[in-house]
C-alpha cells in the first residue's frame, strides 16, 4: 500500500508548494528532476488513514529505513550522545524542520543493576526527611520514590542534575543562621556554582527544572530580588524548550516519558513554574508574565494521597464548569486553579487599552468566579487548616487575586468621569467595597486557624511548616485592616491587624520575606498607634 509522509518534503516546503508527500520521494520533485528529502520526523510519522497494521517484516524494514535515514542525517549520533551540550543539535533552534526528532528524556545512562538495595547516607536521609516533612507539604512537586532512588543511585556524584537537585532540597530545607545573609549563604553559593556547571555540561532535563524551581522558592522566600523574578523567567524558558507548556502543539525536545510518575512530575514542575510566575507578579504592575497560559486541554495535578503514597492517580481538567461540585481535586490542584485566576486578574489589571464597558463586564465575571472558588476552598478545608499547607496557599492566592481586583474599582477617583458613570460601574464599586471587607475578614479567620493549629501542635515544627507563599496575602490584608482602623475606627480591624502581624512574625523566623513585609508595616500610622 502506498505510504505517505506526515509533512511536506524539504524542497516543497521551502518553495511554498503543495507536496504530494509520497515516499521515498514525492512525484513533484521527481518530475522536476530535483532531489527529494524529508526531515526525520516527517519520515518517522508517516501514516495512511486506511492502512492495515504492519507485519513484523514490514516493521523491521521501516525501522531499518528510518535508522539509515538518521545515520545519514546532519545530526548523526546526536540522539545517542545528547547528554553533553557539545552534542546538542543547534538546528533545533535554527531550523526545527531539519532537526525535530525527539531526544531521549533521560540525560544519564541507566546505572548497572546491583545485587544489594540502595541505601541513603545519613546526610541524604536527613535532607530527604526534612524536605518531605516541610517544603513538600506546601509545594508537592517531587515524587518521594523517584527522589529516593535518584539520591541513592547518583548521590556520590560530584556534579550533575541529581547532585544539583539534592543541594537544592538541602537549600530550602535548612533554616538560615541568624547572622548569615540569604545571599551569602554558603549552600546557596554552592547551588549557584553547581547550577552553572550543570547547565554548561548537560542538556535541560526534569531534574534541572526542579532544581531551578527550588532555587526560585529560596529566592522568593528570602526576598532575593531581582534574582527571584529572573529565576522564575529562567524556569519558564526551560519549560517551554522542553514542551511542557503544550504537549499537543509545541515542539517536543524529548520523547514522552514511559511512566505515569515521571509524567506527573513533569506536569507538577510546569504548574509550579506557572504558579511562581503569577506569585512574583502580584506586587508589581505592568510587567509581562513569563509563563504562557495553559493550553485548553491542560490537566491539573493528581490528588496528593496517591502522589505521596507512590501510586497511580487521576487528573482533572483545568477548565471545568464549576468548583463547588468538584470534590476530587487535590490541594496542589487547588493552588494551580487559584494561580490561574490570579494570572487573569493580573492581566486585567495591566491591560488598559480596552473599552471600559468590557473591563467592567470582565471584572464582574472574575469577581463571581473568585467568590465561587473561595467558597469551594472553604468547603474543602472545613474543619482545620494545615499550618501553611497547599490548601492554605491556594486560599491566600485566591484572596490576593480578589484584593487586587477590588482595589481597581473600590476607589471613586479611579473611575473615568468623561462620559458619566454607568449603573454597572456603581454596582461594581459596591461589590468591590463589600468584597474587600469579606476577604480581609476571611484572611483573619484563616490566620486565626493557622495560629491555633500551631499552638495545639507545639511539637509539630511550628514555623518550619509555614509557607512563605502566604506572606503577600497577609501583607495586603494587613493594609486593608489598617485602612478600616483609620477610616471607620473598626475595633474588629484592630484584632485582624494584630493577628496577621503575629503570623507574619512567626513566618519571619523561618523565611525572611516576611521580615521585608513587616518592616513596611511597622512604619504605618495605624500600626504605630496600635503598638502605643
Amino acid at each position: 500500500m502506498e505510504r505517505r509522509a506526515r509533512f511536506a518534503c524539504v524542497g516543497c516546503r521551502r518553495l511554498k508548494r503543495k507536496c504530494p508527500k509520497e515516499l521515498p520521494a514525492c512525484s513533484l520533485c521527481l518530475r522536476l528532476e530535483k532531489q527529494c528529502e524529508y526531515s526525520v520526523r516527517a519520515r518517522n510519522l508517516y501514516q495512511d488513514a486506511n492502512r492495515e497494521p504492519s507485519t513484523g517484516s514490514q516493521k523491521a524494514s521501516v525501522e531499518a529505513e528510518l535508522h539509515s535515514s538518521i545515520d545519514s542525517s546532519p545530526v548523526q549520533g546526536l540522539v545517542n550522545r545528547h547528554g553533553n551540550t557539545d552534542t546538542f543539535p543547534a538546528m533545533f533552534f535554527l531550523d526545527s524542520d531539519v532537526c525535530n526528532r525527539p531526544l531521549a528524556s533521560d540525560c544519564h545512562p541507566a546505572p548497572a543493576p546491583t545485587a544489594t538495595p540502595c541505601v541513603l547516607s545519613s546526610e541524604a536521609y536527613r535532607v530527604y526527611e526534612t524536605y518531605f516533612s516541610t517544603v513538600h507539604q506546601w509545594l508537592p512537586i517531587l515524587s518521594k520514590k523517584r527522589v529516593r532512588r535518584h539520591m541513592a543511585e547518583y548521590g556520590s556524584l560530584t556534579s550533575g542534575p541529581s547532585q544539583l537537585l539534592f543541594l537544592c532540597m538541602k537549600l530550602v530545607s535548612e533554616p538560615l543562621p541568624p547572622d548569615v545573609s540569604a545571599r551569602e549563604n554558603s549552600t546557596y553559593m554552592e547551588v549557584l556554582e553547581t547550577l552553572l556547571r550543570v547547565e554548561n555540561s548537560c542538556l535541560s532535563c526534569l531534574q534541572l527544572l526542579q532544581s531551578i524551581i527550588l532555587i526560585s522558592v529560596y529566592e522568593i522566600s528570602h526576598a532575593i530580588y531581582p534574582a527571584a523574578y529572573l529565576r522564575v523567567g529562567h524556569g519558564s524558558r526551560v519549560c517551554v524548550i522542553m514542551g511542557f507548556h503544550d504537549r499537543k502543539n509545541a515542539v517536543q525536545l524529548f520523547k514522552d516519558t514511559i511512566t505515569w510518575t515521571e509524567r506527573e512530575e513533569e506536569r507538577r514542575a510546569w504548574w509550579a513554574i506557572f504558579c511562581l510566575d503569577r506569585i512574583t507578579n502580584q506586587g508589581i504592575n505592568g510587567l509581562p508574565l513569563a509563563a504562557p497560559e495553559p493550553s485548553p486541554g491542560e490537566l491539573l495535578p493528581t490528588p496528593e494521597t496517591a502522589w505521596n503514597e507512590g501510586g497511580v492517580g487521576f487528573n482533572e481538567p483545568l477548565f471545568a464548569s464549576s468548583f463547588s461540585n468538584n470534590t476530587s481535586l487535590g490541594s496542589f490542584a487547588n493552588v494551580c486553579q487559584a494561580a490561574h485566576l490570579l494570572g487573569r486578574v493580573l492581566r486585567h489589571r495591566d491591560e488598559r487599552n480596552v473599552a471600559l464597558s468590557f473591563r467592567i463586564a470582565e471584572a464582574r465575571q472574575l469577581h463571581h468566579i473568585l467568590a465561587s472558588l473561595s467558597s469551594h476552598l472553604s468547603d474543602s478545608a472545613r474543619g482545620s487548616y494545615p499550618s501553611g499547607g497547599s490548601i492554605a496557599v491556594a486560599t491566600t492566592l485566591c484572596f490576593s487575586a480578589r484584593l487586587i481586583l477590588y482595589d481597581i474599582y473600590a476607589c471613586n477617583e479611579k473611575y473615568s468621569t468623561d462620559h458619566g458613570r454607568s449603573s454597572e460601574e456603581a454596582e461594581t464599586q459596591q461589590e468591590a467595597m463589600a468584597g474587600i471587607f469579606e476577604v480581609v475578614r476571611s484572611t483573619w479567620q484563616l490566620t486565626r486557624r493557622i495560629l491555633d493549629s500551631i499552638d495545639q501542635d507545639a511539637e509539630g515544627g511550628g514555623a518550619d511548616n509555614l509557607s512563605p507563599l502566604l506572606c503577600h496575602c497577609l501583607y495586603a490584608a494587613a493594609g486593608e485592616s489598617e485602612w478600616l482602623m483609620l477610616e471607620q475606627e473598626d475595633s474588629s480591624a484592630v484584632t485582624w491587624l494584630r493577628d496577621i502581624v503575629k503570623l507574619l512574625q512567626l513566618i519571619g523566623t523561618r523565611w525572611r520575606v516576611a521580615g521585608a513585609y513587616l518592616s513596611e508595616i511597622y512604619r504605618w500610622p495605624g500600626y504605630s498607634s496600635l503598638v502605643k
